[in-house]
């Protein structure tokens, strides 16, 4: 059997492996309830209901990059470091399949997965919008690329913290805090002052929103004046797409890579 067979049985049995858990249909309510609150708090908020831009309703719908990071703790935080904490690598890894091959397919089963999650969340966009607009702005097919991109990045950033973490609560927590808290707190003071923010994956993951209208232009379809958000809002500077692809890139690539080295080189205990 080759290797491309050997990846293909470890991606298809860890997807189903991810299809049978709960938490996966929890995240699809959350997705649900999100999408069903915008909707009904919008036009409940705004005395003229659903903006007039269709692309700012869009923006406003657009939840993809926090199913992004749910779906990658959830599906990725115990992807290695959970076959050393219940030490299920000692059968795991008699198996003649290389280590590669075996990391490989975890990293793509929870890819599919995930990227489940981010397509059902714009299956539900696209029915909103062509319910109140009758259209669906090909912007829309740009931020769901970027969205899946977001994904990728955010699941090789899990899969190095699996790598190095004990457990798989360690792994999902030290996710979680990098990119609400100190991302979060880092993107907001280079933007406050006009500094750039594109290396910053909360800040590139904005982009699947940006790409549809510009935080400007929102607020404005929000009825909302730009101007009285003070000094902050005038040293904001929208962060540019390619900028922001480089900016996942930076994240996709080397944190898997990452990850394998480690992995390949950690002993079970």
């Amino acid at each position: 059997m080759g290797d491309l067979e050997k990846l293909g049985i470890v991606i298809q049995y860890e997807f189903l492996k991810h299809i049978r858990r709960k938490r996966l249909y929890v995240i699809l309510g959350i997705a649900l309830l999100v999408e069903a609150l915008v909707l009904i708090l919008v036009p409940t908020l705004m005395t003229g209901g659903y903006p007039k831009d269709v692309l700012s309703m869009a923006a406003l719908l657009t939840v993809g990059p926090s199913l992004a990071v749910l779906g990658a703790v959830f599906f990725a935080g115990d992807a290695i470091a959970g076959e050393y904490e219940s030490k299920t690598g000692f059968l795991l890894f008699i198996n003649p399949v290389k280590r590669l091959i075996l990391w490989s397919g975890k990293y793509l089963a929870a890819f599919i997965a995930t990227a489940l999650l981010v397509f059902f969340s714009y299956i539900i966009i696209m029915i909103s919008l062509l319910a109140i607009y009758h259209q669906v702005p090909i912007e829309l097919l740009k931020s769901f690329g970027l969205c899946l991109l977001y994904a990728g990045s955010v699941l090789s950033l899990t899969f190095l913290f699996s790598a190095i973490s004990k457990g798989s609560m360690g792994a999902t927590v030290m996710t979680l805090l990098f990119i609400f808290i100190i991302c979060g707190i880092l993107e907001g003071v280079l933007s406050a002052t006009g500094k750039p923010s594109w290396f910053i994956l909360s800040a590139a993951g904005d982009s699947v929103s940006t790409v549809l209208v510009s935080v400007t232009q929102m607020m404005q379809g929000l009825g909302v004046d730009p101007s009285r958000i003070g000094q902050m809002m005038q040293n904001f500077k929208p962060v540019d797409i390619g900028l922001s692809i480089a900016g996942m890139m930076i994240y996709l690539v080397p944190c898997f890579i990452a990850s394998l080295w480690i992995s390949r080189r950690r002993q079970l205990s």
